[in-house]
C-alpha cells in the first residue's frame, strides 16, 4: 500500500507564517505509519523539485521517525508544464509513478491540500485543510481509509 505525500499544507500549515515550524505534523505522519505497517511513502510534494530524495527522507525521519526510513521509497516524476499550475498535474505524476513501478493495481492514498491538482473523480485523494495542515482527526481518517483499502484488496 502506498501513501503519496505532499508537504506544504499537509505536514505544516500553508502559508507557514512567522510562528510556523516546517514539518510540524511529522508525529502525525509517524502515527499513520505505525498504525499501517504495510504502508510505504512516495513523496509527491514540489519539494522534490529542489531537494534530493535523500535529504527529504532525512527530514521526514529525523527526531523520532528514523525507523520509517526504509518505508520512504521514492518521489513522483516531475512533469514539464508551460507554467507552475496545471489542473490535474499531480494526479498525472502519481499515475506515471504507478505505471513506471508496475503498481497500477496497488492500493494507494494521496494526502494533499490542493484539490485542483487532481481530477474530480479521484477517489484516492484525502484532502487536508492547508490552513491547519494534518490534524489528529485527519490522521485517524487516513488510518481508517488505509485499513479499509487493505480489507477490500485482501
Amino acid at each position: 500500500m502506498i501513501l503519496f505525500l505532499d508537504f506544504d499544507g499537509v505536514l505544516h500549515p500553508y502559508p507557514l507564517g512567522r510562528a510556523g515550524k516546517p514539518l510540524s505534523a511529522l508525529p502525525l505522519l509517524w502515527r499513520i505509519l505505525d498504525a499501517v505497517p504495510e504502508l510505504s511513502v512516495v513523496i509527491s510534494s514540489t519539494w522534490r523539485e529542489e531537494y534530493a530524495f535523500a535529504e527529504l527522507a532525512e527530514w521526514l525521519t529525523a527526531g523520532g521517525g528514523e525507523r520509517f526510513g526504509a518505508r520512504l521509497i521514492g518521489t513522483t516524476p516531475i512533469m514539464d508544464s508551460p507554467d507552475d499550475y496545471v489542473p490535474g498535474i499531480r494526479q498525472r505524476e502519481i499515475e506515471a509513478w504507478l505505471a513506471a513501478h508496475h503498481a497500477t493495481d496497488h492500493p494507494y492514498v494521496i494526502v494533499d491540500d490542493m484539490a485542483a491538482y487532481f481530477d474530480l473523480s479521484c477517489e484516492n485523494l484525502y484532502l487536508v485543510d492547508a490552513a491547519t495542515g494534518l490534524t489528529p482527526a485527519d490522521a485517524d481518517s487516513i488510518i481508517a481509509r488505509c485499513r479499509a483499502l487493505k480489507r477490500s484488496t485482501s
